[in-house]
């Protein structure tokens, strides 16, 4: 297979969505593509076939999947517990087939995976990409699901795919959307999408995407996570995982495998930056 740089971008993008439908047929896992190709005509205002394949699988299926992922070359880049805020996807890459993104939860209906993936699954339906059918969520969990993404993608204003899937719905459909938002835990990150978040305003579940919409450095996302965080261990891993260094977003920046040094002066900086967030923080208390 020539390797991921030579082929067109859709044309890779497209064939590695059927590529991984093939491998969770052989796994007997359940997954929904999402994003790129996998989103139905018109959800969109423009037409993009996405640079990577955005895959949620059943919670209960992940084992199975991404040990045939590995077993078929595709080599695991950033952990789930790595990838993001939310600790929701790991990044795999494939020589032929480019970057994937495997969603053990979607962000914003992540109090109940299994729960949410049922939901989505149960009226689920099929796109032809690359000629095998994949598995979809129907248009308007995809509609969700979008909405969902832009509410954690800073934009400076309003998020391009807010309006197709939601300001210019109508009202029975933006009601459908609330319901499926409700069925899946996802009611607060719709209003963070949507601009309601501050009904929801101090709780736990509103903490993250009040530094998503509202702006904020990395000790206000910290915050946020510790204060999302349910139960001592889930709190004493966001505690241990703040100040830790991300092997893989540091070799992204730099171009290269990191070296210890390198990986102890990214450490270190990161302990000066908190500090210095910190003694912003004092001297605007103080001013106050």
């Amino acid at each position: 297979m020539p390797e991921a740089r030579d082929v067109p971008t859709s044309a890779r993008v497209a064939l590695a969505h059927a590529a991984v439908q093939r491998l969770a047929d052989e796994a007997g896992a359940d997954v929904l593509h999402i994003k790129g190709p996998a989103v139905a005509p018109g959800l969109r205002p423009w037409a993009s076939g996405g640079s990577d394949v955005d895959v949620i699988v059943r919670p209960e299926h992940l084992d199975r999947l991404m040990t045939t992922l590995d077993r078929h070359g595709w080599r695991t880049e950033t952990t789930f517990e790595a990838g993001s805020a939310f600790d929701h996807a790991a990044n795999l890459f494939h020589p032929s087939w480019g970057l994937l993104d495997v969603h053990r939860l979607y962000p914003g209906m992540e109090r109940d995976p299994s729960g949410a993936f049922a939901v989505l699954w149960e009226d689920r339906g099929r796109a032809d990409i690359a000629h095998v059918p994949c598995v979809v969520p129907d248009p308007l969990a995809q509609s969700l699901v979008l909405l969902l993404h832009a509410a954690r993608t800073p934009t400076g204003g309003e998020h391009p795919d807010v309006p197709a899937n939601w300001t210019l719905r109508t009202d029975a459909e933006r009601e459908a959307l609330r319901v499926l938002a409700a069925r899946t835990g996802a009611t607060v990150g719709l209003a963070a999408a949507t601009g309601d978040l501050a009904a929801h305003a101090g709780t736990p579940d509103a903490a993250l995407w009040e530094v998503f919409t509202g702006g904020g450095d990395r000790l206000d996302e910290w915050r946020a996570r510790w204060r999302t965080a349910r139960g001592p261990r889930a709190k004493a891993s966001v505690a241990v995982r703040s100040l830790g260094v991300n092997r893989y977003y540091l070799a992204q920046r730099l171009g290269h495998e990191p070296s210890r040094g390198e990986v102890a002066r990214e450490a270190l900086g990161r302990f000066a930056h908190l500090g210095r967030a910190l003694g912003r923080r004092v001297a605007g208390a103080v001013r106050r």
